[in-house]
């Protein structure tokens, strides 16, 4: 018996090295996929959602993906972060800014061997591909809404930098608003940062001091919701997730971001040689992203945003249809005429009604 036993404990640690062995192989043969986060991910907006994600990613590909992310990390950090992952093995590296699209590509152009892709970025190459969804549909929503709701007449908008996704979202509002009422103006305070809780509610507060009352953000916490929330007879939008739960007497509806599909078919790509870069910018019908429940609204209101949100992602709406006019007074495109996708992502310029210095 001692004999069988120990032959016994002898198979059983062959099958368990075996095992093991073959867990290790897994895992030097994993990708290693890596994310560069511009906040914490405990922003509950834009960064919170990619690391969404990235969990997603790894929950269908299993032990075919590993992961390591950095998250909060400044631009002057970037370089060397990134330098990082590519020194532990990541073959994909997802960096999630527009503010690393330069360091980007200088870095990708600098490692050839790894694939990156860029959110929000304006060019590929290479080893380098693009993604982003058309949050403007979202905005234009949003300025339906707003109009709808504000009795003031004055949206504001709190804002992070003067870029152009930031630029033509704050447009897209304008747009939707005055498809409702061209009284409508909207008021713009920047505030430099994607995540800066303080400067937010700062920036919402100085806002519905000068009589704004519906908030939009282009920024990530919850901060300016929460601030309409306590000041009362103010509404506002949640950004990048759902934050009905911040403000649920001041909450309209939010854009909630939907990286892990994404994230799962790029890192699947590179897993089966298929990577190729791609510039991808996913609407409404795309699944990238939508739009949660619409709250503190009538139901003729709702039915409105539904019917508009649902036009948009079929394509029988477009929000940058001509006639398009600059704050100026400057025709940009007449009646009958569309934005491409290069035209909109490099706006630069703001519509007429909207109240903005550059900071």
């Amino acid at each position: 018996m001692n004999i069988t036993r120990r032959q016994t404990l002898a198979g059983a640690t062959a099958l368990a090295g075996t095992a093991i062995g073959a867990e290790q192989a897994a895992a030097q043969s994993a990708l290693n996929v890596g994310f560069i986060l511009i906040g914490p991910v405990g922003d509950f907006g834009w960064s919170t959602m990619h690391d969404v994600g990235r969990r997603r990613m790894e929950s269908v590909l299993g032990n075919r993906v590993t992961s390591t992310q950095v998250e909060a990390v400044a631009p002057p950090d970037f370089d060397r972060v990134a330098t990082q992952l590519v020194r532990t093995g990541c073959r994909l590296i997802f960096t999630t800014s527009f503010s690393y699209f330069a360091p980007t590509q200088r870095v990708a152009a600098a490692n050839p061997n790894v694939m990156w892709e860029s959110a929000t970025g304006t060019a590929t190459a290479a080893n380098l591909a693009i993604y982003n969804a058309r949050f403007y549909e979202g905005r234009y929503v949003q300025g339906v809404i707003a109009a709808r709701k504000s009795r003031s007449k004055v949206i504001g908008y709190v804002a992070s930098f003067p870029v152009p996704e930031v630029i033509h979202a704050i447009n897209t509002v304008m747009r939707g608003a005055w498809s409702v009422d061209p009284s409508i103006r909207v008021r713009v305070v920047w505030i430099s940062a994607w995540f800066n809780p303080g400067r937010e509610a700062d920036a919402a507060r100085a806002l519905i001091d000068q009589g704004c009352d519906v908030i939009c953000q282009h920024t990530d916490s919850p901060a300016p919701l929460q601030l309409a929330e306590q000041r009362g007879n103010v509404f506002g939008f949640g950004q990048a997730s759902d934050m009905t739960r911040f403000a649920p007497r001041a909450h309209l509806t939010s854009s909630i971001n939907s990286w892990g599909d994404y994230y799962v078919s790029r890192a699947r790509a590179v897993l089966d040689g298929s990577w190729r870069p791609a510039d991808t910018w996913g609407g409404l019908g795309s699944g990238m992203f939508s739009l949660a429940a619409f709250t503190n609204m009538t139901p003729e209101e709702v039915s409105e945003a539904t019917r508009i949100r649902d036009a948009l992602a079929a394509g029988t709406l477009h929000p940058f249809d001509g006639p398009i006019t600059r704050a100026d007074g400057t025709l940009v495109i007449p009646a009958g005429q569309r934005l491409t996708d290069d035209q909109i992502r490099a706006q630069n310029y703001f519509y007429q009604g909207i109240d903005v210095a550059m900071p």
